[in-house]
């Protein structure tokens, strides 16, 4: 029996039906962090499907200036130590080459977006989001998770990236802090601050 023309076209719109993620993310652009952090702060675009998270960042620049930063985050948080999804939190940094950045920025959203960081931690919403964050002779990506205090689900997330990134990618220095730890953090707390981007030693 000869497939209808009606049932072809259904099977052509089910391939091509979008994949839901299961949470909303933002990229975020932030133009100069030496300024008023806070007022160059710009949405690029809200995320919610496979599709349109490669749709985006296949068409995103990441060949930014100097003091410039990508962010990538859930909805509803901003990429900002104030936050108050994020002011208990710290962040993984992890120091590349240039070259190398990007291609690990990809690997670290694709965990993001599939929640394999997520799964690893003990309790609640603990991912945040990530960082892309220009230097002068370096990238710093950064994951940010919301409980620097537990230690064991800041391990975990260090061990899912480890096993996961290809070793040709491995940056050249990793290390995590916690916001507060930050000399600025409590002089920044209520106020928009350079320091409060991530990717800051």
């Amino acid at each position: 029996m000869m497939t209808s023309r009606q049932d072809l076209k259904l099977a052509m719109l089910k391939k091509l039906r979008p994949l839901p993620i299961k949470h909303e993310w933002k990229y975020w652009h932030v133009s100069d962090e030496s300024s008023n952090w806070e007022d160059t702060l710009k949405e690029i675009a809200m995320v919610n499907t496979v599709q349109l998270f490669w749709q985006v960042f296949n068409n995103l620049p990441l060949n930014i200036p100097i003091k410039n930063s990508i962010h990538f985050f859930k909805n509803n948080v901003k990429p900002l130590w104030e936050d108050p999804r994020n002011e208990k939190g710290g962040c993984w940094n992890f120091r590349l080459p240039k070259s190398a950045a990007p291609d690990f920025f990809r690997e670290i959203l694709m965990l993001l977006i599939g929640e394999q960081l997520q799964d690893v931690v003990l309790k609640g919403d603990d991912i945040c989001g990530c960082s892309y964050s220009m230097r002068f002779n370096s990238t710093i990506i950064s994951v940010w998770n919301r409980d620097a205090s537990n230690q064991v689900s800041v391990q975990n997330i260090f061990n899912r990236i480890n096993d996961t990134i290809p070793s040709e990618l491995w940056p050249t220095a990793v290390f995590y802090k916690p916001h507060s730890h930050h000399t600025a953090f409590k002089a920044d707390q209520g106020a928009s601050n350079p320091s409060s981007t991530a990717g800051t030693s």
